[in-house]
């Protein structure tokens, strides 16, 4: 494994990268979960690097080696989109996608700009909220907005707070997941908590329904993989995608929820090699 830097709007962001970038077999890039860095996807990575794969995953904005958002102006997703698509510029053939949480959303984006550039998508819960509207999945669509029936969570007079990441986190991660947290884990999370904010209000507030990314990416194999025990809105995404696309597969993880690629990676990354190598 090696990591290097990228600049891109005066920012630092480190890229972590595994295998040989000369490959004969497809390049794969693996894009974190907000909060998280691209080490996330490590045993993976390992994995596809010993089949003789290049493997690329980024620290987004803020996050693990990367500096944080400093402005001017606040936060789009649209920067981390730009950082994913500065990692495939250079691939001289389509490679694969892997994704989760947050990164699904910023990988679909991205390939929805770039169809051509991929082979196939493999992604634990995508927040591709969306999706959720666009196909009447109301009681998903309801937990969403019950996680902000208080109208505090999307305020910026509240956001960025660590009573507003400490929702967050317990949202995904379950009640009392933030307190278990050690201080060093906190800070990092409280160091970037604004910039965090901004990317989950956005997300939040996602539209884009199914059929754009059908009528432009419908033709790719996808894998979706959900958490048993993991929100109705993430499971949602997951099985949702995976009905409404012609080469769409759902796997669902025993016993584990949204943090399924962390909590139990030696499963969620053995059934994401086998898709990827079925490709």
């Amino acid at each position: 494994m090696s990591r290097t830097t990228l600049e891109l709007h005066g920012l630092q962001l480190a890229v972590h990268s595994w295998g040989e970038a000369d490959s004969e077999r497809p390049p794969v890039l693996c894009l974190p979960s907000t909060g998280l860095s691209g080490l996330q996807w490590r045993r993976l990575a390992r994995r596809l690097a010993k089949r003789g794969h290049w493997v690329l995953a980024p620290d987004f904005i803020g996050y693990g080696d990367s500096d944080t958002w400093a402005g001017p102006g606040p936060f789009t997703t649209r920067y981390d989109v730009e950082l994913a698509a500065a990692l495939i510029r250079d691939w001289d053939r389509p490679g694969h996608l892997v994704g989760h949480s947050y990164g699904g959303r910023v990988g679909l984006t991205l390939a929805r700009e770039q169809p051509d550039r991929f082979r196939s998508l493999a992604l634990f819960e995508p927040t591709c909220f969306g999706v959720l509207r666009s196909t009447g999945e109301r009681e998903a669509v309801a937990e969403l907005e019950a996680y902000d029936a208080d109208g505090r969570f999307l305020d910026p007079s509240f956001g960025a707070s660590e009573a507003w990441i400490e929702r967050f986190v317990e949202y995904w991660s379950g009640a009392g997941s933030w307190a278990e947290l050690d201080a060093d884990e906190r800070g990092r999370w409280l160091r970037s908590s604004q910039k965090m904010f901004e990317e989950v209000s956005e997300t939040a507030r996602d539209e884009v329904p199914h059929g754009a990314y059908v009528d432009t990416l419908g033709h790719l194999p996808l894998l979706t993989l959900s958490g048993e025990t993991s929100t109705l809105a993430g499971r949602g995404c997951a099985r949702v995608l995976a009905e409404v696309w012609p080469a769409g597969r759902h796997l669902e993880i025993a016993d584990v929820g949204h943090m399924g690629p962390v909590l139990a990676a030696a499963e969620v990354s053995a059934a994401i090699l086998e898709f990827i190598e079925g490709c």
